[in-house]
Parts: C-alpha cells; structure tokens; sequence
C-alpha cells in the first residue's frame, strides 16, 4: 500500500514537474511575444547575417530607406538584436531571396500579409465617381498584365475603351495634359483615365497637378508580403513578432509614412507644415443622421468618422460645432466662426473665396409616405398640388422649390420625425431614410426616388488661409476607401444607437424569461410525460433541418436559408472560406468509409476548437466545409487560414485540406458570388499541392 502511495507520489510529482517545464519553455514573453525556444535561437544567431529583400520604391511603404517596412525591421532588429541585410531592389526585378517583402497578386500561407494596395482610376480632370456605374465614356490606359480583370470589372455597357501599355512610364506620359491646349491635344493625350494599384504609384499621381484619384476599385488589389523561408523558427518569429508591431505601431508608422510622402512629392515645407498643424479647425454641423448626430455626448456618422481619420492620420486637430439649421450654419460660416462644412446646398452664398472638395457621397432624393396610402408617384410634378415635409435650406429642398412645389420645412431630420402624420408625404435625403427606416419609418416606404444634380462634398473657407488644409483634406477623400469608413460608421451609429433599446429589451426579456422559465416549471409538475414528449419531438425536427448529424456542424440547409440574410447585411468586410479535404475518396476505398468519417469528425473539430468570433461553420458536403465571417479583414481571414491549413496538416493520413477564400467589402458581390470564388481559390490551391507533391 505504502509503495503505491509513494508511486502515484512520483508520477505526480513528475507530471508537475513536465507541465511546470513545458509552461516555463513555451510561456511568451510580453515584450516580444516570443518563447524561451525562440529567444534560444535568436542568442543562436545573433552572429548571422541574415539577407532579406526589400523592394526599395514603393511610396509609404518602403521608398528610398525609409517606410512602414523599414520601421517593422528596424524595430525587430533594436529588441531581438538579429542582424538583418536589407537587399534593396526594384519593383518587377526578380530576386533569388528566401526573406524579402514582395508585392504579390494574391498572398499565399507562405506570407505574412502586410497591406492590400487597392488599384484606382486616375483622371487627368477633378472627377469623383461614387459608383461604378457613374464610370462611362473613358479611354483608360491599363498595363498588359491587368488588363483582363480591369476590362471585366468596368465592361458593363459603359462605352469605356481600354488602351493597352507594357510601360507605365509610357501610360502616364500620355494621360498628363498639356499645358498649352491645341489642335493636337487628342493626339498628345491618347488617354483621360488609367487604373494602377492606387499606393505603388502614388508618387507619380502626387506629382501632377492635373491627376486625381477619382474612384477606387477595392475589388482589385495587390498584396504587400513578407515572403518566408524556409526556417520554421525564424518564421514563427516574424510572424509573432510582426502581430505584435502591427498591433502596436502600424498605423502610427503608415500615418507618418503617408504624410512625409504627400508633402514630399507635393514640395510643402516644414513652416508651412508645422504651421499648418499648429491651428485648430472647426466643422460645423447640423444634426442630421446618419450623417452628423450627438449620441451619449458623442459626436458619430459620416462625416465625422471621415473628419477624425483625417485628422488622425494628418496630425492636426479639429473642433466640432453644433448648429440648430442650416440657415445659422451658413451664417457661421460666413462670419469665419468655422472652417467647414458638408455643402448640402449648392445655393449657398459665401462671403469669401471657398474650397469645395470632391464629393463621397451619392445624392438622391425620396419621396416617402405610409404604407397604408398606397400613393401612385410617377414624377415630382405629380406632386405640385401636395404641401411636402422636408429639411430647410438643403440641397433636397433646393431642388424641390427649383420645381416650384410646396413645402413645410424642419430644421433637422429629428424635428421633422416628431411631425410627421399619417397622411404625410416626406422629400429627404436617401440616407436619411435608410438610418430611420427601421425606427421612425417603420411603416413608411419609398413611393418615388430620383438623383439630384449634385453630390455631397465639403466647403472650406477661405481658400488661401486654408490652402495646405483644403488641398491635403481633399486628397485624402479621393486617397481613402470611402465605402469602408460609411460602412464601419454606420455600424458603430447603429449599434451606440440603439443601446437603450437593447437595454429595455434586456430588462422586458429578462422579465418574460423568468415567467416563462415559471411557467414551464409549473407545467412539468403537472403535465411531466406530455411536455417531454413535445420537447423531444421540437429538438428532433430542428437537428433535422439544421444539424450535420456526422459532425454536429450546421448543414447546407441552414447555409441556404441564410443566404438572404446575409446578402442584405450592411455590416463589411464579410468573408467567405471553402475547405476540401484532400483525398477522402482515396481514404473510403482503402481504408472503409468508418475511417473517411473519422477524419471528417477530426476536421470538424478542428474548426469548433479554432473558431473566431463572428463566425459560422458549415459542413456543405462529403468532405467540404465553408466559413462565413463578419467584421473580420484580409488580414485576420489570411493569418485564420494559415493557422487552419497548420492544423489540417495533423489529420488521420496526413492528407491536409486545401483553403479558398473570398472577400466582401460592399453590396457588389454576392455570398453566391463569395462562394465561387472562394471554390475557385481553393482549386487553385488544391492544383498547387498537387503539383508540389509529384
């Protein structure tokens, strides 16, 4: 008995001692995140030069020696103490490196994906399309190797006419206008318009005067990489090492890196620089949601989202003023009391010379009433007898008095809401309506919409005081993704919107949750077998329809009855993942289709144990899965797929699975859409592991 007791004493005292030293070998280091094994190799090669490429003109980024990826190594290098060789090279140059930051068309499991370079339409006159479809009539140069997805994306009956070039030097020779306007000028400017990825040749746009970004494809994009190699602990390092900077330092170093470049290339100084960060500005407002709101004494919506992230990324301060209309907000303006303002009004009269940016947002009026009316709107003439709600001195009203209808107009959009009657027919601004369509216009629906002539921009006064702001500000409306900031400002003012809501239906759900929960506890007592029967049959029914009765995943079905769903989801960027596990037929026919079932069960565990949040996994098929995820960038779905194809790597057989994806960043693509191409990528990729094991 003694002896057992003494046994069992050892074997703990040695699984203590084994779990103590495996927590102290792989317990990370907060400072650099990396484990005693990592830091073990680092003191191993201290002493070793280590070789890594790096692509030495790419604005921002790397350009000259100096640029967000400089910044990344040069901060490894100061906290582990690994000596790097930083080989410099062109973009295009082929280079014979195990490590070098690359720009790829697509990153691979192999990379650490740094950014997504977007390309852009660069016109030679101030342009600014809010949609694709507004794009028409252009002679666009495109370089060869683009030239297939660039005339896919804008081919729809837009009468565009594609020029091709092997050079970009050549492409932008020929889009930059001459100064003197003659005879020739068609003939010495062959093209309006050309697309190359947006911050590659950043450079070149902010040298002429007569180049604007005038829309950005973000369907479109090449990928900023840190290639690895083939030394497993040097690329958990830099994998670990590179979350942590980016989490810490990114955005500091590429707003940094993207100001030194535009006043670099735009040949500002440093006086006027630090003279133009030295002042406060002021953007005046009037509440009118989604676009500018007060909530919880917060400043949300739009415009603001815009204003703060330019003045993140530009290192300048704006102040922000309410104003009860418009009509005291032009005044304000007038009396130089602030700076801007969204231009919601194109009659407004200025005192002083005035900087209209370019504009972001898409004008269109609606025409709303109750449901119940059942009105017939065929044209705003069809209106001329009807006295119509809207918002005073603003573009809607503007246009509607140009028609010479009748109105009762509002201050703000939150007055007009508390006037509104049955019988009501209401002229706003499109947004408006969809911020309010599942509140206060719940029971309305749009009867008449119509473009108005001129867009949403904004105003900033006198142009020569605020030269450097009004020029640096426009820019960046024209250089930033304008449907990621609406769309991520729209959910924020949604959800913050909608908190004391929650919170009723929290105390109202709490309450009937305790009645219910009585109720149901009362009736067991009375009625045991018959209320078990029912909730048994309830259970059965939807494990039927929803659950993968294999995996315990959900099935196609639910898959199929949530594609609508998602599709009308505002909520960007959304994610798409197929995985095919590889050889699973080869599995069933050697090994019995127990076997098969077996790896799926490890696959499908795999995936609940790695699941991230805001995400759902579905088994489609035999040996398919696919993920759909919310909220989630290319960033974070590539580094979830690299863990996923390192875990696949471990099942029965040691077959793995090949990894597709696709990303949704607007209401352009479908899930369907979403899906294809993920199975597509996945092929690819399925094609790629093949080639590779032969």
């Amino acid at each position: 008995m003694k002896n057992k007791r003494l046994v069992i004493i050892i074997i703990v005292s040695l699984l203590v001692l084994l779990l103590g030293g495996y927590y102290f070998i792989t317990k990370e280091d907060k400072a650099t995140t990396l484990n005693l094994i990592e830091k073990q190799w680092i003191e191993n090669n201290k002493n070793t030069v280590m070789d890594i490429g790096v692509i030495n003109n790419v604005p921002i980024f790397n350009y000259n020696g100096a640029g967000v990826f400089f910044d990344f190594l040069e901060n490894l290098e100061r906290t582990t103490g690994l000596e790097l060789n930083k080989v410099s090279f062109q973009y295009n140059d082929k280079i014979e490196l195990d490590y070098a930051f690359n720009i790829v068309d697509k990153a691979s499991e192999n990379d650490i994906l740094i950014y997504c370079d977007n390309y852009v339409i660069v016109t030679n006159s101030k342009q600014k399309y809010i949609d694709v479809n507004e794009i028409k009539g252009l002679t666009i140069g495109v370089l060869t190797s683009d030239l297939e997805q660039v005339s896919t994306y804008l081919k729809n009956g837009s009468g565009n006419v594609f020029k091709v070039y092997d050079s970009v030097e050549k492409m932008f020779t020929d889009i930059i206008k001459p100064e003197v306007k003659t005879d020739e000028a068609d003939e010495l400017n062959p093209i309006n318009a050309l697309v190359v990825p947006k911050t590659l040749y950043l450079n070149k746009i902010l040298e002429n005067e007569n180049l604007h970004m005038a829309y950005n494809i973000t369907e479109l994009s090449k990928d900023y990489v840190i290639t690895l190699g083939e030394k497993d602990k040097l690329n958990n390092i830099l994998v670990k090492y590179y979350d942590k900077w980016s989490a810490e330092n990114y955005q500091k170093s590429y707003s940094s890196h993207l100001n030194d470049t535009y006043f670099s290339f735009k040949m500002i100084n440093e006086k006027d620089i630090v003279n133009f960060r030295s002042k406060q500005y002021k953007y005046g407002f009037v509440e009118n949601a989604p676009y500018d709101t007060i909530i919880n004494k917060k400043l949300l919506g739009y415009n603001s989202a815009f204003l703060k992230e330019f003045a993140k990324v530009s290192n300048i301060e704006i102040l922000y003023e309410d104003y009860s209309n418009n009509k005291s907000l032009v005044e304000a303006f007038n009396s130089n009391k602030i700076d801007l303002m969204l231009e919601n009004n194109t009659n407004n009269e200025y005192k002083m010379d005035v900087y209209e940016t370019i504009p972001f947002y898409n004008n269109k009026l609606v025409v709303i009433s109750n449901i119940s009316n059942n009105l017939v709107i065929n044209s705003l003439n069809s209106l001329s007898d009807v006295e119509l709600m809207t918002i005073g001195n603003s573009e809607v009203s503007n246009y509607l008095l140009k028609n010479n209808l009748k109105l009762k107009s509002y201050d703000n959009i939150s007055k007009l809401v508390k006037n509104i009657k049955k019988n009501s027919i209401i002229v706003i601004d499109k947004e408006m309506y969809t911020f309010y369509s599942n509140s206060s216009f719940k029971n309305h629906k749009i009867y008449y919409e119509e473009d108005l002539p001129n867009d949403y921009g904004l105003v900033i006064r006198d142009i020569k005081e605020n030269k450097i702001f009004a020029n640096y500000l426009d820019f960046y409306l024209s250089f930033a993704c304008n449907k990621s900031i609406i769309n991520n400002s729209y959910y924020a003012l949604f959800n913050i919107d909608k908190k004391p809501i929650i919170l009723k239906t929290i105390i109202i759900g709490f309450s009937a949750l305790i009645i219910i929960v009585s109720t149901i506890l009362i009736s067991k007592t009375l009625k045991k077998n018959k209320d078990n029967k029912i909730v048994k049959v309830v259970t059965k029914e939807n494990k039927i329809k929803y659950i993968d009765q294999l995996t315990s995943l959900k099935n196609r079905t639910y898959l199929n009855d949530n594609l609508e769903a998602w599709d009308n989801s505002e909520v960007y960027p959304q994610a798409i993942v197929v995985i095919d596990l590889n050889n699973l037929a080869y599995i069933n026919d050697n090994y019995g289709h127990v076997e098969g079932d077996k790896v799926i069960k490890e696959a499908a565990n795999i995936l609940i144990l790695n699941q991230i949040e805001n995400s759902e996994i579905i088994r489609t098929s035999g040996n398919e899965f696919l993920i759909y995820l919310v909220g989630h960038d290319e960033k974070s779905v590539i580094s979830h797929i690299r863990k996923l194809n390192k875990e696949f790597k471990t099942l029965a057989h040691n077959f793995g699975a090949a990894i597709g994806y696709s990303m949704i960043v607007d209401g352009i693509k479908t899930i369907d859409d979403a899906i294809n191409e993920a199975t597509l990528d996945m092929r690819d990729n399925k094609e790629i592991q093949e080639s590779e094991g032969k």
